[in-house]
C-alpha cells in the first residue's frame, strides 16, 4: 500500500512519540512506518517534552518530578544549596550558645575565687 502526502507529513509532525504510535495512528505496522521513515530521512526517535522549561528530550521525563534531567538536577542543587544554608545558621546558633555558655561559666569561676579569695574565713 503506497503512502500519501498526508501519512508522510503525519509522520513528520509526530516522529517524536516513535514508530509505534505512529503506526497506531495511520493503521500501519511498526516495520512499514520505520521503513518509510528512513526513506524519507525522517527520525523516529521518541521526544518528550519538559513541562518546566520546553525543552525536547530524548530521554524520558523524571518520574518522580515529571521535568527533564536537567531541571530535576537544579531542583535537586537548589533543594541541597536550601538544606546546607540550613544546617549552616544551626552551626553557628550552636556556636553562639556554646560561647555564651563558656562565658557564663568562666565569669562564674571568677566570681567564685574572687569570693574566695575575699571571703572572711582565712
Amino acid at each position: 500500500m503506497n503512502w500519501t502526502t498526508d501519512e508522510i507529513r503525519y509522520m513528520e509532525e509526530h516522529a517524536g512519540e516513535g514508530a509505534a504510535a505512529i503506526a497506531e495512528h495511520l493503521n500501519r505496522t511498526v516495520i512499514s512506518v520505520k521503513v518509510q521513515a528512513s526513506r524519507q530521512g525522517i527520525f523516529l526517535t521518541p521526544r518528550w517534552r519538559c513541562p518546566n522549561c520546553g525543552c525536547l528530550t530524548a530521554k524520558p521525563l523524571n518520574a518522580k518530578t515529571g521535568w527533564c534531567a536537567n531541571c530535576t538536577m537544579e531542583a535537586r542543587r537548589e533543594q541541597i544549596a536550601k538544606d546546607v544554608r540550613e544546617l549552616e545558621d544551626e552551626v553557628a546558633r550552636r556556636e553562639r550558645n556554646e560561647q555564651a555558655r563558656q562565658a557564663l561559666y568562666s565569669k562564674k569561676s571568677r566570681l567564685r575565687k574572687k569570693l574566695r579569695e575575699n571571703s572572711p574565713n582565712q
